[in-house]
């Protein structure tokens, strides 16, 4: 949160941060869904992300759940987004944040944002993903349940240098590395000791009472 205030800073970036207005420096979209009724339009090889895909997969959306065709992108709304394309939910997990990994198509329930020069992908994901908690509260207490393009276009904030940017979000990757990694190490931990319980629970492994402890 620091890092993408400006309250902390890293040697060697002192510019003063500049104001801008998000629409002014990303290309803002919202995706679309196919009709249902037209089979034609699904099972082909331009993959659809959805909430669930997001949700599911986190930070990164390598592959999706479902597929649409050329015909189904050319008769709906849906947009096809390069690699590294921001999603945002607008619906439902308001604020949820990806990038995509893959070329990809969205539901209208997503905002596909796709950076200029001056705005880094991974920066925006960290900065969009600091805002989650105050817009998904803004939703419980009914002053703005959804989200749109107009409101996200709208977004101001105070922007570093590309450089700032790119060195902000480097160390955010890391600690979401080195946070992942303990989290596997957890969960391996947890698995251990299940195994464990099973196996002294149900007395096909025993273990070893001295007399003091048989004593007590």
């Amino acid at each position: 949160q620091q890092l993408l205030t400006g309250k902390k800073r890293f040697a060697k970036f002192d510019r003063e941060w500049e104001k801008v207005r998000l629409g002014d420096i990303a290309e803002i979209n919202s995706g679309g869904t196919p009709k249902s009724s037209v089979t034609e339009y699904y099972g082909g090889n331009i993959a659809w992300v959805s909430i669930a895909d997001m949700t599911k997969h986190g930070k990164w959306v390598f592959k999706t759940g479902k597929n649409i065709s050329q015909l189904g992108l050319e008769n709906s709304s849906a947009r096809l987004y390069p690699v590294n394309t921001v999603l945002y939910a607008m619906y439902a997990s308001i604020g949820e944040c990806s990038i995509a990994k893959i070329e990809l198509t969205s539901s209208q329930a997503i905002l596909g944002i796709r950076v200029g020069k001056g705005l880094n992908h991974l920066y925006l994901y960290y900065f969009l993903s600091s805002l989650k908690d105050k817009i998904k509260l803004l939703g419980q207490q009914g002053t703005q349940a959804n989200l749109n393009a107009g409101i996200v276009k709208d977004f101001k904030f105070k922007l570093p240098t590309i450089e700032e940017q790119k060195k902000i979000a480097s160390v955010l990757t890391a600690a979401d590395q080195e946070i992942e990694t303990l989290q596997q190490k957890l969960t391996h931990i947890k698995q251990e000791k299940k195994a464990l319980m099973q196996q002294l629970l149900t007395g096909n492994r025993r273990v070893k009472v001295d007399n003091e402890t048989e004593a007590a």
